[in-house]
């Protein structure tokens, strides 16, 4: 049995003008201890679907498909089932810890919540595991004392305490959002390390959703890429990013700076993949990448394309996929 299941995932959101698709029939699954990225351009559905995972999205979204956790579909739950299954069962690593974190609350009382809530630990208990948790996370509490506020702490240290509070109740399931946004590369780089050695060492499953394919490619074992709420390519993340079958993958891959172009090439522009992601109001026929794709045709005009096999665990959705050997 897979640890989590996503099978035909749909989410819609109500508007003045009608009802908005935004997640548009998606697929994946994670197995226990996996590493998972979701990649792709803003606004292509990648936080919608983790918060759909998460029932987090607001009231007027309506989610359809099935979010299998072990087996029990957890779409299925009402908000008091679902309290229960945040923070213990899947935890989460939110894009902007500043907003994120409580400004008035200590950064010991917003780790302790979740001990408070699932773990129901008495107080000496519950400090003790408050400093191994900060500990874990480089915040030794000889510097860090847990009466500290937010705005006391750098950037880097706030996004320490957002790891800290995710895994306290040791999930089965991590997701990270865009976890590195707003710091600087070093930092990335010890964040991003941190919440690999932590999900493997409590052998927690990881879902990474970044636009940065370094990120990606440094954390994850399964890759997929989602444009305009649909999932274009997805598969073990060496194949993917070996092959990059899809002219969508190729674009987001020839747009990655390379170390010394500026230098080689003068002033050469870099490259971009022409247009922008589709308004989700637009109502387009045929494939969705089909007026930034330069390998469209009438077929991808009129119709859309379906899931097609290029290796076993390898799937494109494009009527005209790149297969290399």
């Amino acid at each position: 049995m897979k640890l989590l299941e996503i099978k035909n995932l749909y989410v819609t959101i109500d508007t003045l003008d009608g009802p908005l698709q935004i997640i548009k029939g998606i697929d994946f699954s994670i197995e226990k201890g996996e590493r998972l990225g979701i990649v792709g351009e803003s606004g292509c559905g990648k936080s919608i679907t983790s918060l759909a995972i998460m029932a987090l999205l607001p009231h007027k979204s309506k989610v359809t498909g099935q979010i299998l956790l072990n087996g029990e579909d957890i779409n299925l739950f009402n908000e008091e089932q679902m309290c229960r299954i945040r923070g213990n069962k899947i935890g989460m690593i939110f894009q902007e810890p500043m907003t994120a974190l409580n400004p008035v609350k200590t950064i010991g009382a917003q780790i302790a919540e979740s001990l408070i809530l699932h773990r129901n630990m008495k107080k000496r208990q519950r400090i003790y595991e408050v400093e191994q948790l900060l500990e874990s996370v480089d915040l030794p509490v000889e510097r860090f004392g847990l009466n500290l506020y937010p705005h006391q702490l750098s950037g880097g240290q706030r996004q320490r305490v957002m790891i800290a509070m995710a895994i306290a109740c040791k999930p089965d399931i991590l997701i990270a959002d865009e976890p590195t946004t707003a710091l600087d590369v070093t930092v990335q780089k010890q964040i991003l390390e941190l919440i690999k050695e932590l999900a493997m060492k409590f052998g927690m499953s990881l879902i990474m959703i970044s636009h940065d394919l370094g990120v990606i490619a440094q954390t994850t074992q399964k890759v997929m890429i989602m444009y305009a709420g649909e999932v274009m390519e997805q598969g073990e993340t060496s194949k993917v990013f070996k092959h990059m079958s899809h002219p969508y993958t190729q674009g987001l891959f020839a747009a990655i700076p390379k170390p010394g172009s500026s230098r080689l090439e003068g002033k050469k522009r870099l490259s971009t993949i022409p247009g922008s992601v589709p308004d989700p109001t637009s109502t387009l026929q045929g494939c969705i990448f089909e007026p930034r794709c330069r390998f469209s045709d009438d077929i991808c005009l009129k119709s859309e394309p379906e899931k097609s096999d290029i290796s076993p665990g390898h799937h494109v959705r494009c009527f005209h996929p790149v297969v290399k050997d």
